[in-house]
């Protein structure tokens, strides 16, 4: 009799993705307590149950659990499914011999790889394998790890999906968060992909490639910015982007929509996904601008325009080594989103929530509730927008008591989140169907966030520092809700100070033991969208008796420091959510002045400013000062050793003066992105 290594291997993290946390704890309970199953083993591998309850189990081999039959009234998952494979764990806890444990891996146990299951999908539907092979004609890119440690678990994402590997025994235990309950196209994809890997780069813990149909014929051979669509784009973009720095960001919307509506035409015709989703992000940005949003920043907006044409960039240079066949560190479509799709129907998700963010403008305001899926680590976004309004005796209502399927804003920034009916958008927005019958929202644990791990919560300050230097640009990278949020503990408060002109809070904190790698400053400026905020944190962060254990927030490196802008803290008795919590006024005694800076950090700075500025105002606009600004900034910079930087603002004046600025446009974005690299990379 061949023992099923295929369920001794399934850990509780892994029953809960395939089943839910709720049967997976009760489960656990009943086996505690010793109310076991009557187990049957057949020769055939497949396992009986029989429960106290009168209810039977049956689970073939080569099935996974909503495989299983059970005689209970549950319409697809169950708590004696689960019971089942955690008994039948227990009784085969002992005595297994070593050539028989391959579900109990040892420390030194290696990665292992999905391409085991290539003889595996012989047993799929020649359905499931035709739609994966008319995916795979669309360019599908995938990221592929191997996990490490000895409870691995390989992980493919796929554009719109993740697929995890539970079992290295059988394929049945793979899950996919899409809608299907049974093996679908991205699993048969997933393990293509790892097949693949396995041929050209054997040793690999983490790879990204364009996955190729099965045979090895490429899915695409032809260069993509070859296309005679690709050459308009980049024709009409080049357009737009003279436009806007020109005549500036604050010229009239109807003077750039209809260049932004060819260009947004001409990407969605060729399916380079992040090339729309960054063109509407664009046009967001501006009409925060003209509605006097304070969801807009100048420098943040420069980084919108900036990221689109260095992406582009980037692309067509990894397009050029894939003909060469050279291979490219990124795939071109990655770096484009070819063929991702609009949205995708998720299964069973459940959310926890990170944190939320409020804004206003003249005539709106909103919200974006921020969540990660504890299982894929995903992060997605719930965003809603609502006309200003007040009633009869002129109260505004304020965001918090806004609903959302059906909740109120207050409730869902800092809470769990079951649903069986979301969508997901390409972007990571995330919607959600309003009915008890769709949604369940439950209170968030203090401890919520310790079931999450790399690369969201970070051990310390100095891992996510590395984290950080060794990610890719975002301007490469697929389109992220929020960029670079993380989860830090605290180790320790330092000190803290209000600058009462900046209007901006900042506490010195210490995040692991070493204190000259752990430093991390947590700054957060006023908001009238959310005028709390900075009471709740010194609250959360400076009251003794509560000491806070972990922060969520915006991370970056400046000056060779780390900053976060926090979204929400955890003590250990509760997650404060910044926005949606209310307290008491704290007493800003602490008051000092934050925009002190060394020479080198300012001259960035204000290069920085003054780029963002003439991206608002237009080129057109900038008279002599504008030159004489350049050129004082070119010097202070040549002084502080940045030389190629100050050269590239060296030739400004005379590309301004001339009538031609195609050329010009190119070298701005090109001063930009070397511009963040000095800041990113540059020492106190």
């Amino acid at each position: 009799m061949t023992k099923r290594s295929d369920l001794l291997e399934l850990t509780p993290e892994a029953l809960m993705a395939l089943s839910n946390a709720g049967f997976v704890k009760r489960a656990q309970k009943e086996v505690a307590e010793g109310k076991l199953p009557e187990l049957t083993e057949r020769d055939d591998g497949c396992i009986d149950a029989k429960f106290g309850d009168g209810n039977q189990v049956t689970f073939p081999p080569g099935k996974t659990l909503r495989d299983a039959t059970c005689s209970c009234p549950a319409s697809s998952m169950c708590r004696h499914r689960v019971t089942l494979v955690l008994a039948y764990q227990a009784l085969h806890a002992t005595g297994l011999p070593p050539e028989a444990d391959d579900a109990q891996p040892q420390e030194s146990a290696p990665a292992w790889s999905p391409a085991r299951f290539s003889e595996q999908l012989g047993d799929v539907p020649l359905s499931v394998i035709s739609r994966a092979k008319k995916l795979i004609q669309g360019s599908v890119v995938v990221q592929l790890s191997k996990g490490s440690g000895a409870q691995a678990t390989p992980s493919a994402r796929l554009p719109m999906c993740d697929v995890r590997f539970f079992s290295r025994n059988s394929l049945a235990h793979a899950r996919c968060d899409c809608i299907q309950e049974t093996i679908c196209e991205h699993i048969v994809m997933a393990v293509w992909g790892f097949e693949q890997a396995e041929i050209s780069q054997p040793d690999f813990e983490q790879l990204t490639l364009q996955i190729r149909l099965p045979d090895g014929e490429r899915a695409q051979a032809n260069a993509l910015f070859d296309q005679p669509e690709a050459v308009l784009l980049q024709t009409s973009l080049d357009k737009l982007l003279l436009k806007l720095w020109s005549d500036g960001s604050s010229q009239p919307e109807t003077a750039i929509k209809p260049l932004m509506a060819e260009v947004s035409r001409h990407a969605q015709q060729l399916q380079w996904r992040w090339v729309s989703e960054s063109l509407a992000d664009i046009q967001q940005g501006m009409a925060d601008q003209h509605n006097r949003s304070s969801r807009y920043h100048p420098v943040e907006f420069l980084q919108r325009i900036s990221g689109l044409s260095a992406r582009l960039v980037a692309a067509r240079c990894m397009d050029q080594q894939a003909q060469q066949q050279a291979l490219p560190r990124l795939p071109a479509a990655e770096i484009l989103g070819l063929g991702v799709k609009g949205e995708i129907q998720l299964e069973h998700l459940k959310l926890v929530s990170l944190g939320a963010r409020y804004w206003a403008d003249e005539q709106q305001e909103g919200v974006a509730l921020i969540y990660t899926d504890p299982d894929s680590q995903a992060l997605m976004v719930i965003e809603r927008q609502w006309p200003k309004n007040s009633d009869p005796q002129g109260v505004a209502t304020p965001i918090g008591s806004r609903r959302i399927a059906g909740h109120p804003v207050k409730k869902l920034a800092s809470c769990q989140v079951i649903t069986n009916a979301a969508k997901r958008r390409a972007n990571g927005a995330l919607d959600i169907a309003s009915g008890k019958q769709y949604i369940s929202v439950l209170p968030l644990s203090s401890r919520a966030w310790e079931l999450l791990g790399e690369p969201l919560r970070q051990p310390d300050a100095a891992a996510l520092k590395r984290h950080l230097q060794q990610a890719l640009p975002d301007f490469v990278r697929p389109r992220q809700p929020i960029e670079q949020l993380h989860i830090l503990p605290v180790s320790e408060v330092l000190d803290w100070c209000w600058d009462p002109a900046l209007q901006c809070l900042q506490i010195d904190i210490l995040s692991g033991e070493d204190r000259d790698d752990n430093l991390v400053t947590v700054s957060l400026n006023y908001d009238s969208a959310a005028p709390q905020a900075t009471e709740v944190l010194a609250r959360a962060m400076l009251t003794p008796a509560t000491p806070p254990r972990l922060i969520s927030g915006r991370v970056k490196i400046e000056s060779g420091k780390l900053f976060i802008e926090p979204l929400a803290v955890a003590s250990d008795t509760q997650i404060f959510s910044l926005c949606a919590d209310e307290a008491e006024p704290f007493p800003m005694e602490r008051q000092a002045d934050l925009q002190q800076r060394s020479g080198m950090q300012q001259a960035l700075g204000d290069t920085e400013t003054l780029l963002a500025q003439w991206l608002q105002q237009g080129i057109r606009h900038q008279g002599g000062r504008g030159i004489e600004r350049v050129e004082m900034l070119s010097e202070a910079l040549n002084g502080f050793g940045l030389v190629q930087l100050s050269a590239l603002l060296n030739e400004l004046p005379e590309r301004i003066r001339s009538n031609n600025h195609s050329e010009l446009v190119q070298r701005l974005m090109t001063i930009y992105q070397t511009l963040r690299l000095v800041k990113d990379r540059q020492s106190h």
